[in-house]
């Protein structure tokens, strides 16, 4: 009995590993020197429609879920020429001690959270935001927009979802596998 429990959980643990390094595909920007990991089941693009770089679904799947209320987009992302701090003073944060503040829909005051990874350090909040959802009109601030900031002290990038947030799993991934390749 015990063989055959040993075999069964080694057998799921072997399973799920191979499920989970084959859920991601990794995305490389070689003009401006970074990478990360994002699912299988999305891709990034130049959208002129955007005007800029954006993630969609393309599974079936997946296109539905962001279809109506999020626009077809996960997350779009901006370039900034500029580190960290002169970035999101740009944007509209604001310092006080260590930490960064912004406001959204609902609130005034909303608290950043450092995060750092081997060749860079950012930032990462969730924000209220606006939905609207074209089948049926709704809309509301009732989104949840991420905002994920990575430099290298001279290159800003900023992820942004687009009403829906991350699951826990893709978030961490997301920031874990995040790497500047240029310095």
């Amino acid at each position: 009995m015990f063989r055959l429990t040993l075999f069964l959980t080694l057998t799921l643990f072997f399973f799920n590993s191979r499920i989970s390094a084959q859920a991601y595909k990794r995305y490389v920007d070689s003009s401006r020197g970074f990478s990360l990991d994002i699912p299988t089941y999305w891709a990034i693009k130049y959208s002129k429609e955007q005007g800029g770089v954006i993630c969609v679904p393309i599974t079936k799947a997946e296109k539905s879920i962001f279809k109506d209320c999020f626009e077809g987009i996960v997350f779009r992302m901006d370039f900034f020429n500029f580190g960290l701090d002169s970035t999101l003073a740009e944007q509209g944060y604001v310092k006080v001690g260590a930490t960064w503040y912004t406001s959204d829909r609902v609130n005034d005051s909303v608290r950043t959270e450092n995060i750092k990874g081997r060749s860079w350090k950012g930032i990462y909040h969730n924000n209220v935001c606006g939905i609207s959802c074209g089948d049926n009109g709704f809309h509301a601030a009732g989104g949840e927009c991420q905002f994920l900031y990575f430099s290298n002290g001279r290159t800003t990038v900023c992820i942004d979802t687009n009403g829906r947030g991350f699951d826990d799993g893709v978030l961490k991934r997301i920031i874990s596998s995040f790497n500047f390749t240029k310095k």
